[in-house]
């Protein structure tokens, strides 16, 4: 840093110490080659150094000095890098705790512009593979917008797959955002990477396509929530529009005329659910087609238990989690975290007891 400060380089030297104090300033490591170079460099300016401190530094007083953090070994197959490949992008650099915390950050700050709400841990869309070796996450057009400038901050290499995204996009925040927005008696989606496009539902505007493209992350635009509520009412409107969405139990038939009208293969919900339907269980299976209960005990290894819950599985006990959880119903005072369930399902609901209700009432 004295010398950075203290002496005139030639412009072709100038660059290259601006690099390591960069490296210095973010605690990064030099690499064999750049620090060989380091050495070259310091030796060619041992007369300005000797001069400019007055005689009391030499390039051999500089060169003895340790980096605080060890040179490492180039690996030009870690080189960082940040690419597309098969829908996901992927990020790798050498380890560095700072450089790791800094990703981290980034991640948390603005995991909100990917549709994902404020409780999903940054790991959740964009984490580390021990096996590879490599950051990787679903290319959500907002995940490439800030890698890219991520990657950029950090003067890492940026692959033409990502670019050519990047380049596309005229770079305003709205534009990298997917919005599902009314187009004639349907819909279109703007912003889409390739991988959810595929997964989209059919061009056609019901509760089960508005629940889908929900739980993708896409926005659903103001023009569409009204066509929505005209169509099915402003209860049900709200209900699907919306990933977390609240009912009171005194609406609870509304609750249950949205599961009558949509076909959820998986539905997940509290047991004390059961209590605030009508008198007969009959009626309520009736509205959660097919007439089978099953218990959540498969899933205790991976959630760790599950509680008080009970799952409704259109394919009886052969239910998977393929294709994700449609809904979660939840009571007040549950038994279990909320997040082990909420985070794998494509719609969150949660019934508010009123003050003065009462079970069946």
């Amino acid at each position: 840093m004295w010398m950075r400060e203290n002496l005139r380089f030639s412009r072709y030297d100038i660059n290259f110490v601006e690099n390591v104090a960069r490296y210095i300033d973010r605690g990064r490591s030099l690499t064999v080659k750049q620090n060989d170079l380091w050495e070259k460099i310091v030796h060619k300016y041992r007369k300005q150094i000797f001069s400019e401190s007055n005689g009391t530094i030499t390039d051999e007083l500089i060169l003895d000095k340790q980096w605080t953090n060890p040179v490492v070994e180039f690996d030009p197959e870690y080189a960082p890098l940040l690419w597309i490949k098969d829908d996901h992008i992927c990020l790798r650099f050498p380890y560095n705790k700072d450089t790791v915390a800094d990703l981290r950050r980034m991640l948390q700050d603005t995991g909100h512009d990917y549709g994902l709400i404020s409780y999903v841990h940054p790991d959740q869309y964009f984490s580390w593979d021990k096996q590879q070796r490599i950051w990787h996450g679903t290319a959500y057009a907002t995940l490439i917008r800030d890698l890219t400038e991520f990657a950029l901050d950090h003067e890492f290499a940026i692959d033409a797959s990502v670019k050519e995204i990047v380049d596309s996009v005229s770079g305003d925040e709205f534009d990298w955002c997917p919005v599902a927005e009314l187009h004639g008696d349907g819909y279109m989606v703007s912003n889409l990477s390739a991988g959810l496009l595929r997964a989209l539902p059919a061009n056609e505007i019901t509760l089960d396509t508005v629940r889908e493209l929900v739980g993708l992350k896409v926005t659903i635009s103001d023009a569409m929530q009204s066509r929505v509520a005209q169509k099915y009412g402003v209860q049900l409107g709200r209900i699907a529009c919306q990933r977390t969405a609240t009912v009171m139990v005194d609406d609870i038939n509304t609750l249950k005329e949205y599961f009558k009208r949509t076909d959820h293969r998986l539905v997940v919900y509290h047991r004390q659910y059961q209590q605030y339907t009508d008198a007969t269980a009959n009626e309520e299976q009736e509205t959660l087609t097919p007439t089978k209960f099953v218990s959540l005990a498969d899933f205790r290894a991976h959630n760790k238990g599950l509680g008080d819950y009970y799952v409704y599985s259109k394919d009886t006990d052969n239910y998977t989690l393929d294709h994700g959880v449609d809904c979660v119903v939840f009571m007040p005072d549950v038994s279990f975290p909320f997040d082990a369930l909420s985070n794998i399902a494509k719609k969150v609901i949660t019934v508010v007891q009123n003050e003065t209700s009462t079970p069946n009432n």
